[in-house]
């Protein structure tokens, strides 16, 4: 699975002069918290699924045949693997605190280019497009936080 997960809010950011910054950056903090979270989640779940097949292939065979073990290799069985990009929307200066609510044509065109950039930046990368490697079957690219860009 080839999932892009876009956080309009960064997790980086300056530290505020003022109350609008403040109330700006407290949004970017708590949302962008969020997703990550959730990818944590993702490898988490992921780690203890592989684990319990793992385990369940050493189960003795006269085993096998018993419910519960064949309830705990139906929900562990999973070769699934997934690459997650993570996009971060750069917010321009004017932008503060608004850009939730904030939907005029101006804006939307001035994401929608971001995101195409983005998405070309992407594209310059293509071990987005091969098979995880990792223990937990989770490879992640973030541009900004890795360097590559």
């Amino acid at each position: 699975m080839l999932a892009f997960q876009v956080d309009v809010w960064s997790p980086r950011g300056q530290i505020p002069r003022n109350m609008a910054e403040v109330a700006a950056r407290q949004k970017e903090i708590q949302h962008s918290s969020r997703t990550r979270r959730s990818l944590r989640q993702l490898r988490r779940v992921q780690q203890l699924r592989r684990a319990l097949a793992a385990l369940l292939d050493r189960i003795p065979e006269d085993l096998s045949e018993d419910e519960t073990v064949k309830l705990l290799r139906a929900s562990s069985i999973c070769h699934n693997v997934y690459n997650v990009v993570q996009l971060t929307y750069r917010a321009r200066k004017h932008e503060g605190h608004s850009k939730d609510y904030e939907f005029s044509r101006v804006s939307m065109q001035e994401r929608w280019r971001a995101g195409y950039k983005d998405g070309l930046r992407v594209l310059r990368h293509p071990e987005v497009f091969g098979r995880p490697t990792g223990p937990d079957g989770v490879f992640t690219l973030e541009l900004d936080q890795d360097g590559r860009e």
